[in-house]
């Protein structure tokens, strides 16, 4: 997201809003065939000048923009789909597959500034070039197991510790009974480690076993949710720096990058790490990236690239909501089908 959002919580959360996407006042009209559209090679001067016309101003931005992009950074051999969250809200986030969705309220607070949307639009093509949304879940459980077999050792340790300090008797099974529903349910696992009956002489000793035990635990959560910030953190890095690359390539003014974090850092707690890195840190970054790759230098590999290709045309996606940049193979498999084979 740009604070930004692809953690799977909040996009459950997300896709429940009612507005989400293309509400009828932000897509001008529904997408009839088009005979621009469907050409071959349609010129860029036409394309643009219908897609102008038939488009929202909001939605013809983030078209310009994302077709723009996918074609200076050879991102054009697939489409993608790009949707507008009717919520005066100063983010943006990505999901499912190739899918940008924007709030109306960034895009208001961005208002004339093309190319800070466009870093925008940046960052959140880079979360879904890099694989984050796909990888989030498998890495959060590779860490959540990690942490779980962490907190087991020390627990167990722990428990033998009680153990030989309650002349024989066992207190494992009852702490671990007690805390077992924390971390995953390890403690389920590991609760045969004791089979004897509490004797009265170890009662104090089980009541710091299992405060001791309650300790690790909240341990060993807090050091979870770090991690998980962090990596998030990490991959937020990750999304500006390719993000800033791709609207340099694109010839958009790679300080809109800065002017979105000027606005971002006028949210409440941007100054700290979070989830996401401070706005500081993210502006320092971002002005390292220009002095190591500056953007007239991108510019011109982008405009190569830009020169060989056509533009990109759009539709309606099949999901009736948002819209679809298409591929440099175009919309319309049929059509494809006929210039191979006549």
């Amino acid at each position: 997201m740009f604070k930004f959002l692809y953690s799977t919580q909040k996009l459950v959360i997300l896709a429940c809003l009612s507005s989400l996407f293309f509400p009828s006042s932000l897509l001008a009209k529904s997408l009839p065939p088009n005979p621009i559209l469907m050409a071959q090679n349609p010129s860029s001067d036409d394309l643009y000048k219908q897609a102008k016309e038939e488009l929202s101003e909001d939605v013809y931005v983030i078209y310009r923009v994302v077709e723009r992009i996918a074609r200076a950074n050879g991102l054009d051999n697939m489409p993608w789909r790009v949707g507008i969250v009717d919520e005066y809200n100063i983010n943006a986030f990505a999901t499912e597959v190739n899918l940008v969705a924007i709030y109306t309220g960034i895009l208001d607070q961005l208002a004339g500034d093309s190319s800070a949307i466009a870093c925008v639009i940046g960052h959140e093509m880079a979360h879904h070039v890099k694989r984050h949304i796909a990888l989030a879940p498998a890495e959060e459980l590779a860490l959540k197991k990690r942490i779980q077999e962490e907190a087991e050792k020390q627990v167990l340790a722990e428990i033998q510790d009680a153990k030989s300090d309650a002349t024989g008797t066992s207190v494992g099974g009852a702490v671990l009974q007690i805390v077992g529903g924390f971390v995953g349910g390890w403690g389920r696992r590991a609760g045969n480690v004791g089979n004897s009956a509490l004797q009265d002489a170890s009662r104090q000793r089980l009541a710091q076993a299992e405060e001791r035990v309650k300790e690790i635990v909240e341990e060993k959560n807090a050091e979870l949710e770090q991690k998980l910030a962090e990596n998030n953190r990490k991959q937020e890095f990750e999304a500006d720096e390719i993000g800033y690359q791709y609207i340099a390539k694109a010839g958009f003014d790679a300080e809109g990058c800065i002017r979105v974090m000027d606005v971002l850092g006028r949210t409440s707690g941007a100054e700290f790490d979070t989830t996401h890195p401070a706005i500081p840190k993210r502006v320092e970054q971002l002005r390292a990236l220009m002095n190591q790759y500056p953007p007239a230098t991108l510019a011109q590999e982008g405009e190569s690239l830009i020169k060989s290709t056509q533009p990109l045309t759009y539709d309606l996606s099949k999901d009736g909501q948002s819209l679809r940049i298409n591929s440099r193979r175009g919309g319309s498999a049929a059509d494809d089908i006929d210039r191979r084979f006549n």
